[in-house]
């Protein structure tokens, strides 16, 4: 898996990092969060991901929207930007694969398809 994620990096813009991807990515799974909710998802620092997230912004790929309730704090969401260049990696990325995929032997094809559903699973479990 490793090995094709790394093929797949190859394919993204130099200034987007995996961090950044993440970053990205998981901001636009859902509402608009805090730095601090997404350092929580994350898994790292508060100070970290102001980093990641005042290189999105420079980049304009989120923007910041003061939050109703607490005018300390910012809510992230992706830009029209950010939300083009997720739409563009993913059906870039799920081309690639697909292509790969075809190039398998059919009982690896088969094989792949019959893991699907663990995978998923995999995915889905919670932390």
């Amino acid at each position: 898996m490793a090995g094709l994620s790394r093929r797949l990096r190859k394919e993204w813009p130099d200034d987007l990092t995996p961090s950044r991807l993440s970053a990205l990515a998981t901001i636009a799974a859902g509402e608009p969060l805090a730095v601090g909710e997404l350092a929580k998802r994350m898994a790292v620092s508060t100070p970290t991901v102001s980093h990641i997230v005042d290189a999105l912004d420079k980049l304009g790929l989120i923007a910041r929207q003061p939050d109703p309730h607490d005018r300390r704090i910012c809510r992230l969401t992706t830009s029209p930007a950010g939300d083009e260049l997720l739409d563009d990696l993913s059906r870039h990325t799920t081309g690639l694969l697909a292509d790969r995929i075809h190039r398998l032997p059919q009982a690896q094809q088969i094989a792949l398809d019959a893991a699907l559903p663990a995978l998923e699973a995999l995915a889905a479990a919670p932390e």
